[in-house]
């Protein structure tokens, strides 16, 4: 992908030297790229962080923004998935809750039998995730009070007929990416383009970078290399190394930001067909609402008209009250999911990761798939492969914050 589609960089230069050398380099500084780092310094490994981009620019800005266990499992009897994910939300909850804030989501059900089925699927829900550090005692979980739910204007003229409520953290994923950065001693080569590797017995042994700040040519050199590329992993491959193997499926999933609408306190996630979950969220002073589901075949994709126009179409069908077309749209976003690539719609394609030994380079791993919550805890493991050490500090060490000079955290 060429430099026009990628934001500029900022002006200034990179402050570091021309040659440097790591025991882990790392290609990505989204989630999985930023939490290695954490990992590997928490290991007293030394790493380097490398993006053409900024640290969190990238699909790291633009998922859901949930930290969860994935209550759309229930319905795909993958429990063993959600379960991991509460298991992690609880982690996130204790080492950043300066970028998390637990919340209440309502789940609307049509019908008494679909809110009986709610109430039982999300009471396990949240028996199995009822660790909770830091939860506020105001919010109620379980069934929603008939005058409560009624005096939410979302409730009116549709087909819901009550909610059951579940718990789940918001975060602000871009501001947490760049803390798990900010809690590694990383040397960050951001908006750096990669030009050309050098292999050696071992496999990969060195790639010269291109500052796409000032043209300034470096050298970065490493014994191993993680590549955490999300859904530009197989053009990456593709470019660098003639593979054409196809590795992922992509998929797209929009959000639209809308005025606040009076009365909207909670968030709603309600179910739709092909097991996705249409999420309405007051979050920042505004109205988030998405995801649609499309696949896509490249890592920026931008909205098309008819996902948008989905969009209205589902939030006037179950929420006809809010005059959706006439609110302001205040900003939209598109993110790309990279799914393990099988067989099917993608709304299907598990959000599992797989972390595969690359055939021709055995020094080389790529982190494929993967979500959000459950990004530290990948990392976690496979910095506990490459460096033979476990790390009990990971699931405890408070983040730092980032404080928005880059240069803090090279």
């Amino acid at each position: 992908m060429s430099d026009a589609h990628w934001p500029a960089p900022p002006s200034g230069s990179c402050p570091l030297p021309a040659a440097l050398e790591v025991e882990v380099a790392i290609l990505g500084a989204g989630i999985h790229g930023a939490a290695l780092a954490r990992e590997l310094t928490l290991r007293g490994v030394s790493c380097a962080l490398v993006d053409r981009g900024e640290v969190g620019g990238g699909t790291s800005q633009w998922s859901s923004q949930l930290l969860h266990g994935g209550i759309r499992y229930l319905l795909t009897g993958d429990i063993r998935q959600m379960r991991e994910g509460l298991v992690e939300r609880a982690t996130w909850a204790r080492i950043a809750p300066r970028r998390c804030r637990w919340e209440a989501f309502w789940m609307p059900h049509r019908f008494w039998a679909e809110g009986l089925a709610h109430r039982f699927g999300i009471g396990l829900y949240d028996h199995w995730g009822a660790e909770r550090p830091g939860w506020p005692p105001e919010l109620a979980l379980g069934h929603v009070p008939p005058a409560a739910f009624a005096a939410d204007p979302r409730s009116a003229g549709g087909p819901f007929r009550g909610a059951t409520a579940y718990a789940d953290l918001i975060t602000w994923d871009r501001d947490l990416t760049r803390d798990l950065a900010a809690s590694s001693q990383a040397r960050v080569l951001d908006f750096h383009e990669p030009e050309r590797f050098e292999e050696g017995e071992g496999g990969l042994k060195a790639l010269t970078l291109r500052d796409r700040r000032d043209g300034t040519l470096r050298r970065l050199a490493a014994r191993r290399w993680v590549f955490a590329l999300g859904p530009w992993t197989d053009g990456a491959l593709s470019r660098w190394f003639g593979e054409t193997r196809q590795r992922l499926r992509l998929s797209s999933g929009i959000h639209l930001w809308f005025d606040p609408v009076p009365g909207c306190e909670r968030p709603w996630a309600i179910r739709r067909p092909k097991g996705r979950i249409l999420f309405v969220i007051p979050r920042d002073g505004l109205l988030q609402a998405g995801t649609t589901e499309r696949e896509v075949e490249v890592g920026w994709a931008p909205i098309v008209a008819s996902e948008r126009e989905e969009l209205f179409q589902a939030l006037e069908a179950n929420l006809p009250a809010v005059p959706w077309r006439q609110l302001p749209i205040r900003s939209e976003e598109s993110g790309v999911r990279p799914l393990l690539a099988a067989g099917g719609a993608t709304s299907h394609l598990s959000r599992e990761a797989v972390l595969e030994k690359h055939g021709r380079f055995p020094n080389l791993t790529l982190v494929l798939g993967g979500k959000l919550t459950t990004a530290r805890a990948l990392m976690d493991r496979l910095a506990t492969e490459l460096t033979g050490s476990r790390c009990e500090a990971s699931v405890t060490e408070p983040l730092s914050l980032w404080d928005g000079h880059p240069a803090q955290i090279r």
